[in-house]
């Protein structure tokens, strides 16, 4: 075997062995602050950059035409990403908004954030020019799943994992599965009791993963013959999902895992080729079970806040508090001194924050009232529903930093992505939280690449037809996911674990259609 094909059979399997190693690089351990405080970054972290550093410097070396990377478009293409970190480096550091929340920051950890949205962009590179066969992608799948669903199931039953959603006054679940079924359950305790996580760190970025791969789980299940591990890990993933209790992870879940099957059966039909039948029965079960069980999953007993906007407007009623609002209203117009106006709606948020039942976690830590009472005075007038949602609580916080730091650039290299998420008042709208973050021009680079990558891997599909099949459009499928769910939920473009399988995926779809 000659040199260049050992180093070709060390980069696959060390790509092949990093992305299996995924699951466990996001255990919630390695994220805790006992854990950062020694190493003053993730493990996982340091893990990862390892491996990506290793893993490039091969691919480099085995690389056929490096004569490329003296071309004008490369040398464009660094230029460019060069450009844009100076720019964000140097519009991050002369924010100029007093809140005490957003005054943490770090040019470090800013600029490692921009190397963090680079990587998946380099796996993207280093997938494209590694000899991944089938069955290196089916086993990668199935053993990623397999570890999740392990964990996060085993943890459940035993009554032992960390519960998805931030609850004061406990971090692991009160009931297991079983705990479910239990009439009146849901009456007695909120359901972000019983959303589970396993040991993993982030309830959204789980789901975004777990769902957007499904429908090459189901692709494999499908594809190959009876196989009982298989059909256990997606039987064991499918009720890792549901335990989760997101949206996305239960109802979310169930609406791929449809789409997969139909995927499938479309091209076999097309193709006039044979379905598996006793592989797509189990799979029909599979399903036929998990909607059976549906309405007693924590994801489909969420309570919300409409039932209790009419109880506030009572509150507010009773209390005198919309009289006084009124009369102070008025009274404001008639003042000329500012501070003597910050003053009269201080005093006001201060007695009656309890009645708006404004939050008192974004209104006293994330954004305090003193700093800024002209928010919280604006806030006062929306309605009860929207001013308790903390993705909206969120949105409406960012929106107004935004418009004080009033600051042209902001818009095209984004005001930063560390002010917001050290003051825990980071968007979950992924597109929208990324523009203020990255800004215009952060987004064509880091995140719409892979819009125009697919794009270019379907025309090259129209273009072959050969190429048009259940494979190609199942990676299609996946990749969409990640968009929609970043869309729908958040906390998606911001987490190794999810877009370094998007950067794996993407790799895979442009080998595979490749001529």
């Amino acid at each position: 075997m000659s040199d260049k094909m050992k180093l070709q059979k060390v980069s696959k399997y060390t790509l092949i062995i990093f992305m299996m190693l995924e699951p466990l690089l996001d255990l919630s351990i390695l994220y805790s602050n006992q854990v950062i405080n020694i190493f003053k970054f993730s493990p996982a972290t340091i893990i990862r950059i390892i491996f990506l550093m290793f893993l490039c410097i091969l691919t480099i070396i085995l690389f056929k035409d490096k004569d490329k990377f003296k071309k004008r478009p490369f040398i464009i293409f660094i230029a460019v990403y060069l450009l844009y970190t100076i720019f964000h480096l140097y519009n991050s550091s002369i924010f100029k908004v007093n809140v005490s929340a957003y005054s943490n920051y770090s040019m470090f950890s800013e600029a490692f954030y921009l190397i963090r949205m680079f990587c998946p962009l380099l796996l993207v590179f280093i997938t494209y020019q590694n000899d991944l066969e089938y069955k290196d992608i089916k086993k990668i799948i199935l053993i990623v799943y397999l570890i999740f669903s392990i964990i996060m199931v085993g943890t459940n039953l035993m009554k032992v994992a960390l519960t998805s959603y931030h609850l004061e006054d406990r971090t692991r679940v009160i009931g297991n599965f079983f705990s479910w079924f239990k009439p009146g359950i849901y009456e007695t305790y909120s359901y972000e009791y019983f959303a589970s996580k396993g040991l993993f760190s982030y309830a959204n970025p789980l789901s975004a993963v777990l769902v957007s791969l499904l429908p090459i789980l189901v692709y494999v299940v499908l594809h190959d013959k009876f196989n009982l591990i298989s059909l256990i890990t997606l039987f064991l993933s499918m009720l890792a999902m549901v335990m989760l209790g997101t949206r996305i992870a239960g109802l979310g879940m169930m609406a791929v895992y449809l789409l997969s099957i139909m995927i499938y059966c479309f091209f076999k039909i097309l193709k006039k080729d044979k379905i598996i039948t006793i592989n797509f029965v189990i799979c029909t079960i599979f399903l036929i079970f998990f909607i059976a069980i549906y309405k007693y999953i924590p994801a489909s007993n969420r309570t919300f806040a409409d039932s209790h906007n009419a109880t506030i407007s009572e509150k507010i009623k009773q209390s005198g508090a919309d009289k006084k609002l009124l009369e102070l209203k008025k009274e404001i117009k008639t003042l000329d001194s500012k501070k003597e106006i910050k003053d009269k709606k201080i005093e006001y948020l201060k007695e009656f924050y309890g009645v708006y039942d404004l939050g008192k976690y974004f209104y006293d830590k994330i954004y305090p009232y003193e700093e800024d009472p002209d928010f919280w005075f604006m806030m006062l007038d929306v309605p009860y529903v929207d001013r308790n949602d903390n993705r909206e609580i969120k949105s409406y916080i960012t929106k107004r930093v935004f418009e004080l730091n009033n600051n042209k650039l902001d818009y095209l290299v984004g005001f930063s992505y560390e002010r917001p998420m050290n003051a825990n008042c980071y968007m979950e709208n992924d597109i929208v939280a990324q523009f203020y973050s990255l800004g215009i021009f952060g987004i064509i680079i880091f995140i719409f690449p892979y819009l125009g990558l697919v794009c270019y891997a379907f025309y090259k599909i129209m273009k072959n037809k050969k190429k048009f099949n259940a494979l190609n459009c199942t990676y299609i499928v996946s990749i969409g996911l990640i968009y929609f769910i970043a869309i729908l939920s958040g906390n998606v473009f911001d987490y190794w674990i999810v877009t370094l399988f998007l950067g794996f995926i993407m790799g895979l779809l442009l080998k595979e259609v490749k001529e």
